[in-house]
């Protein structure tokens, strides 16, 4: 579930919850889902930026955004 939020050079999407069923992990869901709201972000509400939240412990989804 993604949102477009802010005004001006602070308008930008924001994911509020990203998640894959087990089985559909490491398929590259994820960074496909990601790279869809950053074009939708940049195209339909001229977002600046896409940001999120990732737990501290969950390093599959760190370094997959990080990358």
């Amino acid at each position: 579930m993604g949102k477009a939020e802010g005004v001006g050079t602070e308008r930008h999407g924001h994911v509020t919850a990203l998640s894959v069923a087990p089985e559909y992990r490491r398929l590259g869901l994820s960074r496909k889902f990601m790279a869809w709201l950053e074009q939708v972000s940049d195209e339909n509400y001229r977002g600046y930026f896409v940001d999120l939240y990732v737990r501290c412990v969950n390093t599959a989804a760190i370094n997959m955004y990080e990358g």
